[in-house]
């Protein structure tokens, strides 16, 4: 896609997400994120952000529900619910949260466990959210014209667990693979791509307000959820 056309994509996703229930009380609200912003963070950490994720920087402001997530249908390992969050560069309090992302994710990376990982392990790894209750990272080095939706080996997004000490083999391993690019994840999220098949796969029906009840999200295969 042409840079064009991936803020075209990345605007219309979030007008789908608003059709199917979210911004009801905020509505769409610009993040205001300049190009003078984003190069200030590629410098400060050597890396080049994807323009489709500049894209994302520069649209719109999320906005989760009660669950403190985004919930959708994903196909990783597993097609069925599961909860995402996306880091911006507004600011907080604190700072720009995708700032302090970085740095906490680096940290991790070189100080928190026995291993300390150097830069060129690292340093390709962008982090853009949370997989469930795992970092998402994206990884720079894999060539987009490259994913294989077929091959978890070449997706892009990977997950790094929380839980689990990174050290030379788990750098080594890369991670577990999540979502193919950023593009499908925001089509399984925003644009609820996999929702319909779901839906007649299990007998069940996806709606905002189901995807903000954790007890349809941790019971949806339970008969009383079923379409009849």
């Amino acid at each position: 896609m042409t840079t064009q056309e991936e803020k075209a994509f990345v605007k219309q996703a979030f007008q789908k997400l608003k059709e199917r229930g979210w911004f009801s009380k905020t509505g769409l609200v610009p993040t205001g994120v300049t190009d003078g912003e984003i190069a200030a963070f590629e410098a400060k950490y050597q890396i080049r952000l994807p323009s489709l994720y500049k894209a994302f920087l520069q649209a719109y402001e999320m906005e989760y529900g009660a669950t403190s997530s985004l919930w959708g249908i994903a196909d990783d390992d597993g097609f069925c619910p599961c909860p995402i969050s996306l880091n911006t560069m507004t600011n907080t309090m604190t700072g720009c949260i995708l700032v302090s992302v970085m740095d906490e994710f680096r940290k991790c990376a070189t100080d928190i466990f026995s291993y300390s990982a150097g830069p060129e392990q690292y340093g390709k790894y962008l982090p853009i959210g949370n997989w469930d209750s795992d970092w998402l990272l994206w990884d720079l080095s894999k060539p987009l014209d490259q994913v294989d939706a077929e091959d978890e080996r070449t997706w892009t997004l990977v997950s790094f667990a929380h839980d689990e000490e990174w050290d030379e083999r788990y750098w080594a391993e890369g991670g577990f693979a999540r979502c193919p690019d950023f593009k499908t994840l925001l089509e399984w999220y925003f644009y609820g791509s996999l929702i319909s098949e779901f839906e007649e796969e299990n007998c069940v029906k996806v709606t905002y307000e189901r995807l903000n009840d954790y007890d349809f999200l941790w019971h949806w295969y339970e008969d009383r959820w079923k379409e009849r």
